[in-house]
């Protein structure tokens, strides 16, 4: 398959002198041009612009002095002139030859999709999934079914997904505008949550083939993103959810935060959870504005959305034996009262359409 011509690859890189080589040389591989390549440097102290302009000269680069996340460099790269969809990435992310193609042959055969997902497994391991066929949980947290599981058994069937990570995504420009591109207020955190959430709001699709594959090479966060990660989730609630179902889901969120206020100031994290606090109040001005803007652009109400399987925690945090059997209960706890609730008060919106 030929790399598509109206597609442009955006790398977002910070400090990715380390694994930009293994990126470039993948798009090489399956014939993206170099002048269609633009390395956004975020404010990288290991010299990736220099090595860059020493054994790429062909790739653009666009440097970001202070580093403020990805999503600046993100908006920047779907902000640019160019072709209908952009290709976002990663720097430690590779591709395979066919990748970009078989996404761009998914959304031509979707008329109702504005984003391609691939399927995203470990470098270390390529025969397994680590994100795939994600969802968003009403608690506002992730649902990944297929995590650690082998790739084999994720099947050949084009899947229609709730959220994306941002590892790699074909992303068709025009929609990401319409929706309001990434929010740059985040960071790190529900950053490519909040994006693909909105573009599922507005009535689109997220398509995830089976055959497109990016290998990802993951390593463990740091303690020190869960104050974003927890302010995050708080604003993203409150911008895009509709009025009535944060009433409906008020005595969950009100169990789920008395839980993660204690595991946090008992695993010894107070300050990134009372952190989390202050930056949620100085937000809290433009939440008018915000709610405005998903007013603007809602197609598909929060039941058609959201969903109730079991949660994703690191089991680093969650520990084993007890911990664990508690775990279960607590997603047998949400996910019947998610069922109760989209079976009675929500059950109307529930069956409403899914896309434009």
């Amino acid at each position: 398959m030929t790399f598509p011509t109206d597609v442009d690859v955006a790398v977002v890189a910070h400090n990715g002198r380390e694994t930009l080589g293994a990126t470039l040389a993948s798009l090489t591989a399956a014939g993206c041009p170099p002048a269609s390549v633009t390395v956004f440097d975020v404010a990288s102290a290991d010299g990736t612009a220099a090595w860059l302009a020493s054994a790429h000269p062909g790739v653009r680069v666009e440097r970001f002095e202070r580093n403020d996340g990805p999503n600046p460099a993100r908006n920047a790269a779907i902000r640019a002139p160019g072709g209908r969809y952009v290709f976002l990435m990663d720097a430690d992310v590779t591709v395979q030859p066919d990748t970009v193609a078989r996404l761009h042959a998914a959304l031509d055969a979707d008329s109702s999709a504005r984003i391609g997902s691939p399927i995203v497994v470990y470098v270390s391991a390529p025969d397994t999934i680590q994100y795939a066929d994600c969802r968003l949980h009403f608690i506002c947290e992730a649902i990944n079914p297929w995590l650690d599981r082998p790739l084999v058994e994720r099947g050949r069937a084009t899947r229609s997904i709730g959220v994306a990570p941002a590892c790699g995504l074909l992303i068709d420009r025009r929609a990401a505008i319409e929706i309001g591109l990434f929010d740059e207020r985040y960071f790190m955190g529900k950053d490519d949550g909040d994006f693909t959430h909105r573009m599922r709001l507005a009535g689109y699709r997220i398509v995830e083939p089976a055959d497109a594959i990016v290998l990802h090479r993951s390593r463990p966060r740091g303690a020190w993103l869960f104050s974003y990660q927890i302010r995050n989730r708080w604003h993203f609630m409150l911008k895009n959810y509709q009025w009535s179902t944060l009433a409906l889901i008020a005595p969950c969120l009100v169990v789920h935060e008395a839980l993660q206020f204690a595991f946090i100031h008992a695993k010894g994290h107070a300050a990134a959870y009372w952190t989390a606090v202050a930056g949620l109040v100085k937000m809290l001005p433009s939440l008018p504005r915000d709610r405005a803007s998903i007013r603007r652009i809602r197609a598909v109400d929060d039941a058609v959305l959201l969903h109730g399987e079991p949660l994703v925690v690191r089991e680093d945090l969650v520990g084993g034996g007890f911990a664990q059997r508690l775990k279960r209960a607590y997603d047998r706890f949400l996910g019947g009262y998610w069922r109760l609730v989209t079976g009675t008060v929500l059950a109307r919106a529930a069956a409403g359409p899914a896309a434009r």
